[in-house]
């Protein structure tokens, strides 16, 4: 087959969505077939570094700056890619990253929407796009291409309900793992030193957006603190500055802190690299995950996967992804949040049994396994489009 994957989205850092648009280029590229990456004019070269472009993998700049809901990235959805894929004889074009508008497309078109989120929680975008701008759109690049897939049962589910497309054209195919960073105890204690580390703590990454739950989760640990006698730190990592938004949320967050008397025991990490986070997965006493809202959430099987035990969220697709290997708990108690914290603190048998279930669930999922049912879906669809 000849497949154009969109890698438009890439703006140098490797995150979830990132990770599986390459995995599924070389996979595909490593079975035989031609891939054709589109990505930034201004990303290329750096694409070009992380994939093997002398074999099957084909990089083709675009003059695009973002790729955000827009009416240049619309055309390009319709004739630019409509364009390529005659001239690469394509077989399929993938959209990989939640919207895409191929009006009359001569190929199928597979469009990945991970999450609907923004139905859900409205801040971030803000009202005016979210109700003029990503709903309508999402709604109307579901019903453009030809099937979509995501990422679990419960996001398709919430994927039919907010767009009215048909759960016959959802496919549900999971996110890999990517294999963790090798331990490097040199580069941990230069972390521990920067962060402020020197005994336990307990871990909760994925930023400070208003479906983490950081107010609960600080409260959680409030209680733990003052009424359990925990004596190490909470570290939340992922980028919690730079936007209008995030600026909001740290400054609200800070307040709880403050009102708390927390102090020094909260330590905001920010942004950390793949490695800083898995050093920290690994070296965690609990990996905390009150989130509200999840399409996914790879950070529960990271740190399942170093044998860290995990207390999160029993809502949207946690329970899913995390099946019996974590302590599920309401989201909204943060003393059900400190007391699940607290007995894995405690319970050695109990943590011990998580630890084990959590390696056995974290290696159910491969980016092998996932590129492999791409490869496999692809074939359908191509199989069954009529080229008339």
């Amino acid at each position: 087959m000849r497949i154009i994957l969109d890698f438009r989205k890439f703006d140098g850092v490797i995150g979830g969505v990132e990770q599986g648009v390459l995995q599924i280029s070389q996979h595909a590229a490593a079975q035989g077939h031609h891939v054709v990456l589109v990505v930034k004019q201004v990303r290329a070269a750096a694409v070009g570094d992380l994939v093997d472009t002398s074999g099957n993998i084909e990089i083709v700049p675009a003059r695009v700056k973002s790729h955000a809901i827009s009416a240049r990235n619309a055309w390009m959805d319709t004739f630019f890619f409509a364009r390529l894929a005659e001239q690469r004889s394509a077989d399929l074009i993938h959209f990989y990253y939640n919207w895409s508008f191929p009006f009359r497309p001569p190929v199928p078109c597979l469009l990945t929407v991970h999450d609907v989120i923004p139905f859900t929680f409205r801040e971030a975008m803000g009202w005016w796009r979210n109700h003029f701008l990503y709903r309508p759109a999402i709604r109307l690049a579901c019903r453009l291409n030809h099937h979509i897939t995501t990422v679990s049962e419960f996001s398709r589910r919430d994927i039919a309900e907010r767009t009215g497309v048909s759960l016959e054209k959802i496919t549900v195919i999971p996110n890999g793992l990517r294999s963790p960073a090798p331990a490097d105890e040199p580069e941990w204690r230069r972390l521990a030193t920067r962060l402020g580390i020197s005994r336990g703590y307990i871990l909760n990454s994925g930023g400070i957006h208003e479906r983490k739950n950081t107010g609960t989760l600080l409260q959680a640990f409030s209680i733990l603190v003052r009424e359990m006698n925990y004596d190490g730190k909470l570290v939340i990592t992922g980028a919690v500055s730079g936007a209008a938004y995030q600026d909001k949320m740290r400054a609200r967050c800070d307040a709880v802190v403050r009102r708390l008397e927390l102090g020094s025991r909260v330590v905001f990490a920010g942004f950390v690299s793949e490695k800083e986070l898995d050093l920290l997965m690994s070296r965690a006493e609990v990996f905390v995950y009150p989130s509200l809202y999840e399409g996914f959430g790879i950070p529960v099987l990271e740190a399942m996967r170093v044998g860290t035990p995990v207390v999160a969220s029993r809502l949207t697709a946690i329970p899913e992804i995390a099946g019996d290997a974590a302590l599920l708990v309401d989201p909204h108690d943060p003393r059900r949040i400190a007391e699940a914290i607290s007995l894995l603190l405690r319970d050695t048998t109990q943590r011990e049994r998580l630890i084990a279930r959590g390696r056995a669930r974290a290696a159910r999922f491969s980016w092998e396994r996932t590129a492999h049912a791409y490869l496999q879906l692809y074939r359908r669809m191509v199989a069954g489009h009529d080229r008339r």
